[in-house]
């Protein structure tokens, strides 16, 4: 009996899927080449490369009083590190279990150091006197990301919050105290200050700009931002209390100064023109502490060191005994003072530090021996020239590995890669935060700014921040795009290769950004996110799926492909000639002339936030990165087989059908992600490569009725009757698929009915007659 085609998608439906438990080999060490690909097997290749990322630092003391660098860095996990700036030596590494770094850190004054992490949004208190380090758990319940921790008395510290713009606090006697959200509909308090004698607090909002200042007696809340600058997406990021001002970076690196308790703007004076300023270069963490001389504190501007002055409110480079700016030589990280001079961190990546003298102006630029980390990968390439690509997560380094010789080559500073594509021996990338769209020729020395250089930037002019998806069009790329904080709209970019010349299409899909692309039959797919830039709630309810004619670039379709999903994260031309797609959890395929979707199917797993993934193998199945999860599924009967089911992220397949991914943990919230091994894993073996994948089984052209389907090593029904060899004689055909079938109906693939329906199809074939 012949299956209809909605038996055989109920059928594909309602099947359990299956796990597979593979084998799974480490690389060999670095001097030795690395197992060679082994069908069914898995072979990690272990960490990438180990980086400095030093988000923040704070000056501080150890237990006898020394003085103490406290950084929290970024690894796997990340870590707390401890380095005395006087002698320059490193002293301690703490480790912050589940935890991928921390924006956060702080010294209460009973000498306990606080960092805050992400993305597990914990509390993490070491003791410099016994070197233990405690997970005190999360403040707020459902967050990711905590910020701007400050101290106040009796051991206590203040920090914020994302995704739920809350701020806490804690002490040991206390333990947490959540403090609300501070501003209804915002999503990030990204720095805290604190007055703790007159039990004040001020929190800074984005990605929305708001200054909320909070009295911690009564509750009372006013944002004291001026009105003009409320809800700006110019947001403030970081934020000192210093003599009664609040000093301001915005997230534009331009600060202001208020007022702390009016938020009255403060006039400024521009100290080499004499000219009023309302807003001064600010590139910092913020600015250091006061100075000795009671009316100071400095900050970096660009490359410069900087001070600003509370008494005068002059602000401007500091300069040595030469009239010289004085050279930081990147954005200070953290302050303090010591015996009158002026210690900072500079810059994330380097360990770079600068000792200044106020009294004599001299300084002393030196780097720093915090520990290098294992870091996240962020991203995965595997390239046409056979090597495998991948990209650290917010550090940006590049890691190029050859998966033959197992050697590894790391570029430093390239950026955090959202998307990449390959076209005429050359990458195109797409970098996060500043929507760059780079160029990499590997075949010519690495320099950053040459090779790989920018081509153009889609922030600033079209407010897209992370170019996440590109697709080679043969005579041009196709890159889509979110967009920046606070904003709403993707992008659809087309850059030609012969002129470098481009053009973008804002707001493609109203409120959307655009996540996934590809084409088929000579027309350009998409799929959106409801998802706004950072800090905003969805405006839209359910993603899109459009279509574009390469020729105009006009939009031709619009639809729904899968109601009420939030992301299309993957579309690729599938076995069949349709289009292949990843709403969420639900594959759906479309016809893509008309993009109406003929077939849904909900996979193993949930949509979790990540780029999950889809891939034609030459295996001619559809392999599915989703939550975590490898799957594998029939191109025919659409059955669906889980491969792996965890720490399997940032699916990526190379020229052979190998498959490499990122391992992973997921956080305690169950929305993110983290690790930094690299791995393969290689399908099974095909007895028989190029399938014939019709769907029913055919003999010559008289069709069965019965449907195809795979064998386990890979060969369909069809590829095993061989209607197109030459034959004596119809008998002797009719004998061979007799044969074939019974062998399948022994195997447990076909039925008798079935096996009869095909053996009936070819005495009615006339092959070899």
């Amino acid at each position: 009996m012949r299956l209809s085609r909605s038996t055989r998608a109920l059928a594909a439906i309602t099947a359990v899927a299956t796990a597979l438990v593979l084998p799974t080999t480490n690389a060999a060490a670095a001097d030795e080449p690395p197992p060679p690909p082994t069908p069914g097997a898995t072979t990690d290749f272990g960490v990438q490369s180990t980086a400095l990322t030093v988000f923040e630092g704070y000056f501080g003391t150890d237990a006898g009083g020394r003085p103490m660098w406290y950084s929290v860095q970024m690894g796997t996990p990340g870590v707390l590190a401890a380095v005395d700036p006087v002698s320059r030596q490193h002293v301690h590494t703490a480790e912050l279990p589940e935890s991928s770094g921390a924006w956060a850190v702080t010294q209460a004054n009973d000498g306990k150091v606080y960092a805050g992490s992400y993305p597990n949004a914990h509390v993490y208190q070491h003791d410099p006197a016994t070197g233990q380090t405690v997970d005190l758990g999360a403040p707020v319940p459902n967050q990711t990301v905590l910020y701007g921790f400050q101290a106040g008395t009796d051991g206590k510290i203040y920090g914020g919050t994302y995704p739920s713009a809350h701020a806490f606090s804690y002490s040991p006697s206390e333990g947490f105290r959540d403090l609300g959200q501070m501003f209804d509909g915002e999503q990030y308090v990204i720095d805290v200050a604190i007055d703790p004698g007159r039990e004040v607090l001020w929190a800074a909002i984005g990605s929305h700009g708001h200054i909320i200042r909070y009295d911690l007696r009564t509750g009372e809340k006013r944002d004291i931002l001026p009105e003009a600058r409320r809800g700006s997406t110019a947001y403030p990021a970081d934020m000192n209390l210093v003599g009664g001002q609040l000093v301001l970076k915005l997230s534009n690196l331009q600060a202001i100064v208020l007022d702390a308790d009016t938020g009255e703007p403060v006039p400024l004076v521009n100290r080499d023109t004499g000219q009023p300023a309302e807003t001064f270069s600010l590139t910092s963490r913020g600015t250091s502490r006061i100075a000795p001389d009671g009316r100071s504190v400095y900050y970096t501007a660009g490359l410069d060191l900087a001070r600003y002055d509370l008494i005068d409110h002059t602000f401007g480079p500091v300069r040595d005994a030469s009239g010289a700016a004085v050279k930081a030589g990147g954005a200070g990280v953290g302050w303090g003072w010591l015996d009158g001079s002026l210690y900072a961190l500079i810059g994330n990546y380097a360990g770079q530090a600068l000792t200044y003298d106020p009294a004599t102006g001299a300084a002393d630029a030196y780097t720093l021996p915090f520990p290098y980390q294992p870091i996240d990968i962020a991203n995965i390439n595997a390239g046409e020239d056979g090597n495998i690509y991948t990209n650290l997560y917010i550090n940006g380094s590049l890691t190029i590995l050859d998966p033959v010789t197992g050697k590894k080559v790391t570029q430093s500073r390239l950026g955090q890669t959202e998307g990449w594509a390959w076209h005429g021996g050359k990458m195109y990338i797409g970098v996060y935060p500043a929507g760059r769209i780079m160029e990499y020729d590997p075949t010519k020395p690495y320099s950053f700014g040459t090779n790989p250089r920018e081509l153009f930037s889609l922030q600033s002019a079209y407010g897209q921040n992370r170019p996440v998806a590109f697709v080679d069009a043969g005579d041009a790329m196709y890159i889509a795009s979110t967009p920046d904080y606070g904003l709403w709209g993707g992008a659809l970019t087309r850059y030609e290769y012969a002129t470098g010349q481009y053009t973008v299409q804002r707001n493609i899909v109203t409120d959307q950004g655009v996540t996934s692309l590809a084409t088929i039959d000579g027309k350009l797919w998409g799929g959106t996110s409801i998802s706004g830039g950072g800090g905003t709630d969805p405006k839209a309810t359910e993603a899109k799926l459009f279509s574009v004619d390469p020729a105009t670039g006009a939009k031709t379709r619009e639809l729904v492909p899968v109601p009420g999903a939030y992301a299309i994260t993957s579309l690729i031309a599938g076995p069949d000639g349709k289009l292949w797609g990843l709403a969420d959890n639900t594959l759906f395929i479309a016809d893509p002339t008309t993009g109406e979707v003929t077939y849904r199917q909900q996979l193993p797993g949930v949509y979790s936030g990540v780029q999950d993934e889809l891939y034609l193998n030459p295996d001619e199945h559809v392999y599915a990165s989703l939550d975590g999860n490898l799957l594998r599924i029939d191109a025919l009967s659409y059955q669906v087989t889980v491969v792996r089911d965890s720490g399997t992220y940032r699916l990526a397949q190379d020229k052979q059908g190998n498959l490499w991914f990122r391992n992973g943990v997921k956080a305690d919230h169950g929305a993110v992600q983290y690790g930094s091994h690299l791995l393969r894993y290689t399908p099974q073996a095909d007895a028989c490569p190029k399938s014939d994948l019709r769907a029913d089984v055919f003999t010559g052209d008289v069709d069965s009725g019965v449907a195809n389907r795979y064998r386990p090593d890979g060969c369909t029904v069809n590829d095993l009757i061989r209607d197109d060899q030459p034959w004596k004689n119809h008998g002797e055909f009719v004998s061979h698929v007799a044969h074939v079938t019974e062998q399948l109906v022994s195997n447990g693939i076909l039925t008798a009915a079935e096996k009869d329906a095909i053996v009936d199809a070819a005495g009615r074939s006339g092959i070899g007659g």
